[in-house]
């Protein structure tokens, strides 16, 4: 099994018992275990912290280290709108709520860097196919424009 083909196994398993999680009564333990996984991540491929929003996005991007997965699609408005393609656990179940605490992790880890993170597009919502659209800015940003997914009808 190739080095690509064994983090993917681990995403997929870890999105395997998390996504469920977040659906369930115990949900609140996906914000302690996403922080945990992200504290991890981050000392194991050794983040950093950034300025620019284009270098939190690619730091964000670089730590889950599948780029076929997480792209950056433009930086707009010193905003980096991004596309996450992991299969989910979530897709399709029409809990955007589970999907708002499952990206905890992302969060978690943007804040490490500098970033912070909303869900404009989830994969949990039936009608979103493909990819997530997520959009990243700096952590000092106090704009409160862009709607987070689970907000909408």
């Amino acid at each position: 099994m190739s080095s690509d083909e064994q983090k993917i196994a681990l995403y997929r398993r870890v999105n395997g018992f998390t996504g469920p999680l977040a659906r369930s009564g115990w949900h609140w333990r996906t914000r302690w275990l996403a922080r945990l996984l992200a504290s991890f991540i981050w000392r194991k491929n050794r983040g950093r912290p950034q300025q620019g929003t284009l270098a939190i996005a690619e730091e964000w991007r670089r730590l889950f280290d599948l780029p076929q997965f997480w792209s950056i699609e433009r930086l707009e408005d010193d905003t980096a709108y991004c596309e996450i393609r992991f299969p989910c656990a979530l897709e399709g179940s029409g809990d955007v709520a589970a999907c708002h605490r499952l990206m905890e992790y992302d969060r978690a880890l943007l804040k490490k860097i500098g970033g912070q993170l909303v869900v404009l597009q989830s994969r949990a919502d039936p009608q979103v196919r493909g990819a997530c659209q997520v959009a990243i800015r700096r952590i000092d940003d106090p704009r409160s424009d862009l709607i987070p997914a689970r907000l909408l009808d």
